[in-house]
Parts: C-alpha cells; structure tokens; sequence
C-alpha cells in the first residue's frame, strides 16, 4: 500500500488524516493503514463503535470538524463522499499544499497492491456477499485483506490485513466510486435505480456498471446474475469471462431443489452447466441469500477453493451484523434490526419476517435520503405489505437539503391509505421505543429498517423489554 501511494503521490507516507473515519468504508481503511503503520488520525461528527475502536488501536480521533485538526505534518488527507468539499479541514489541507483524496480514489490506490481484487458490486447484498467471500478465503487459507461494508465475527470487524494476494472490497456504484479500482473478479449481484441524487436514470446506472465490468482483464472473470434483465443488458462486449447465476436454468451455474426450514433457512443443489455441483444450506433466510450464495460459490470455484471448505463455511456463516440480526427477546417479543434502506431491500426483509411464527408484525423505518424517499415513494409504501403496524422515522440525510419537499409523515399516511396497515409517525427514538413497550405483547416481534442510526431503537428497545419483564 505504502509502494503504490508513496509513487503515487512521489513522498513518503508516514501520516494519514480521514474526514468522516467513522464511516463503516473510511474506519476499516484507516485500520488497514494502522495494521500497516502508518500514523491515524481523522474526524467525524459524531463518536461511535468505529472511532472507539480505531482510538483503541492508536488512531487520534476528534469529534467535530475543525481546521485545526489538520497539522503540517499530515501527509494525505482523505475524505468521505458526504463529506463537503466546502469542508474546513480540506480547505486547511489545501492551505497546506497536503494532497487530497477521496475515499474511492484511495481505495483505488489500494487494489493496485494486490494481484488478485475481488470486487462485488450491486444495488443489494454487497456486504453479505463480500462478507461470505472472505469468511470462505480465510478458511481456504488464502489469508486474504478485506475491506467491507458490515462487521463480521470471524474478523471481529469490518477489515482485515492479510498477506495473501487476494483483497476482497465491496465496489459501490454511488458517484462511480467502484471504476476506480483494478479488480480481476468482479460480481454483479443486481442493477436496479437507485442514488438517483448522482444517476441520471437508470440506463446511466447500467453504464456505469458497464464501464465496472469493462475492467476486468481477459483472463479474470465476472460473475453476474442472470436472472435479471438489467445485468444481462451490460454483458455485450466484455472481453472477460462471464459466469451468469441464478435460479433460472438458463444460467452457466443455478440452484434447484431449493426447500425452506421453518425459520426460512434454505437448502438447495447447485448446477454447473447442468450438472450437479454440490448440495449447500445457509444458516440466513431468504432467497435473495441463496443468490448471495451461489455468486460466493462461483468466486471460490473459479479461485480453486474445495467445494467442502465451500459448503463447510456457508453452512455455518452467520451474515454479516445489521443484516437480519436478532437482538433479543423478552416475553418472547423477539427485536431483529437490518440495513435495509432501499424498497428491493425492505420488501424481501419483510419477508423473510413472515416466515417466522409470531402474533404481530411490527415494522419501524427510518428512510435514508431525501431523494431516495422521493424518487421510490411508491415502491416504499408497497415494501411494507405483510406487516401489521409500522412506525415511521424522520428521513435521515446525510449528503442533501430536503429540495424534493418529501417528509415520513407522507410515508405514514400513505402505507395507512394504500395497504390499510396502522401506522405512525414518530420523531424520537425514546418515544419509539416508550411505544413498543406499551403495545407490544407476548410472542409479537419488532423488525427496525434502517441504514443510519435507527438501529438504536432496537438496542434500546430490548434494555426496555428487559426492564419491563425479566424480574
């Protein structure tokens, strides 16, 4: 890393600064820098998990952005997307003549330093997909630099450095972000409209996943779900090998004989090219895991990974933490909290709900941009049908002014008219929470939706439930 960034930048790097550190991408960076060491420090807003830890591991973080957190000395600053570029932290390292990069650009720089970049890119299950891809490398032996979106028990975090050739990274479409890596594997897990704040539409999305694919060199591969239009639509002059997937036969690998336990776990046969590769169960519900799944399979295949360190790993991989993860339960109210901030995303979380045995449903969401609320209205309203209350939260944005005049009011009149769900709209985590304890009862269970700090509420929500009924 320190190679390519040292000719880069042609000066040595010795202290790096990051804008925004505790974002889940800039944070696992900034520890792969300190694994490396390299001196940290950064800014954020607001502390957390991420910053605590990066502090344990000796990064100086402050909290708030000030130009006196930037020194002469500092030699890179780097900075988030939602970070500003009006940001005066920035404008000091301008001031200094310290070069400026944004996160995309850096990691960039960081696949240069690998041989072999596994790259997964699409609108849904980029964390979960990278997050099996690594846990099955790292039981391959393959002692592989990771770089992902979630946390994962088997690396106690978001990142990890390795000295095996292999780095695996999750590619983000959002501002092309994902074109400025060297990546001989990439993965295509799906293309849908969305970050429609930078899109145009959604044929400029497809470009942009064109040009992504168009990267990978004629002896690496890319591994692309089938099953969907979108995908096949940008596989026409490639000049790498494509390995198309899904549940349609059609496609080079497939799963058949799928079957479902009774908390929507699935077991099912894969195919390569209509024979029988291997039988495989998942520990996570839903069909969409299953094509997580099978893409995961096809990287290690194509890597040269056995099929029983394959099978082995995703039998027992547990998803990443925020995807579908339970919190807790008292009077057997079970809490369960997910990232999902996208309506593809909530609808198939909603569902994988349903396959569990309980009284009530009750659904709380926090959408995550304006524009995001904006242009899917409509498809987020529908994304709730199967729930039996929803609580909606304030949109959060983090990157935008509220221009497209949409608020969750709107949201919760809407999923009351249209599907006849009892919905409110709550402002206040406290009060979401004061709320669930007094309507929930025995045997309900409580799915909050979210990609930024509406996971709270699940937290607090079972210290409550605790509070209330574990005597």
């Amino acid at each position: 890393m320190k190679l390519f960034l040292e000719k880069m930048l042609n000066k040595k790097i010795n202290i790096v600064h990051f804008i925004g550190i505790g974002g889940t991408s800039m944070s696992g960076l900034a520890t792969i820098l300190l694994k490396k060491n390299i001196s940290i420090t950064g800014s954020d807003m607001k502390s957390s998990s991420y910053t605590d830890k990066l502090i344990s591991n000796g990064a100086k973080v402050y909290i708030g952005h000030n130009e006196k957190n930037i020194t002469s000395n500092c030699d890179l600053v780097v900075y988030s997307a939602a970070i500003n570029k009006n940001n005066p932290e920035i404008c000091k390292a301008k001031k200094l003549n310290i070069p400026v990069m944004e996160r995309s650009d850096f990691l960039g720089a960081l696949t240069r330093d690998y041989s072999n970049t596994i790259a997964v890119a699409g609108t849904h299950g980029k964390t979960t997909t990278s997050s099996m891809i690594s846990s099955i490398l790292l039981n391959g032996d393959l002692d592989p630099t990771i770089s992902i979106g979630g946390s994962i028990d088997l690396i106690d975090g978001n990142c990890r450095l390795g000295k095996g050739s292999y780095f695996i990274t999750e590619a983000c479409e959002y501002v092309d972000s994902f074109l400025k890596s060297i990546h001989n594997i990439g993965v295509i897990l799906n293309i849908e409209e969305d970050h429609l704040d930078y899109f145009k539409n959604l044929k400029h999305i497809k470009e942009s996943f064109h040009s992504f694919s168009k990267i990978i060199p004629k002896d690496g591969i890319l591994i692309a779900n089938g099953d969907s239009k979108h995908v096949l639509d940008i596989l026409n002059n490639l000049e790498c090998n494509i390995a198309t997937f899904g549940l349609s036969n059609s496609n080079k690998w497939n799963a058949m004989n799928i079957k479902y336990d009774t908390l929507g776990k699935p077991s099912f046969d894969v195919y390569k090219d209509t024979t029988l590769y291997g039988h495989f169960m998942l520990n996570i519900p839903g069909e969409h895991n299953i094509l997580n799944a099978l893409a995961s399979i096809i990287c290690a295949n194509h890597i040269g990974i056995s099929k029983t360190v394959i099978e082995k790993t995703l039998n027992s991989f547990a998803g990443a933490h925020r995807r579908f993860e339970f919190r807790g339960q008292f009077n057997n109210i079970r809490v369960f909290e997910d990232y999902a901030h996208h309506p593809t995303e909530l609808k198939v979380t909603v569902q994988a709900c349903t396959n569990y045995k309980y009284n009530k449903l009750w659904v709380v969401f926090q959408a995550h941009t304006f524009s995001r609320a904006y242009y899917f209205f409509d498809e987020f309203v529908d994304s709730f049908n199967g729930a039996d209350y929803v609580i909606i939260n304030d949109i959060y944005s983090d990157r935008e002014s509220n221009s497209y005049n949409i608020h969750a009011q709107d949201f919760a009149k809407a999923v009351e008219d249209r599907l006849g769900i009892p919905t409110l709209h709550i402002s206040e985590f406290k009060d979401i929470v004061a709320y669930l304890v007094d309507k929930t009862v025995k045997d309900d269970f409580v799915l909050v939706a979210g990609s930024q700090t509406i996971n709270q509420v699940a937290f607090d929500l079972v210290n409550a439930l605790k509070e209330k009924y574990d005597d």
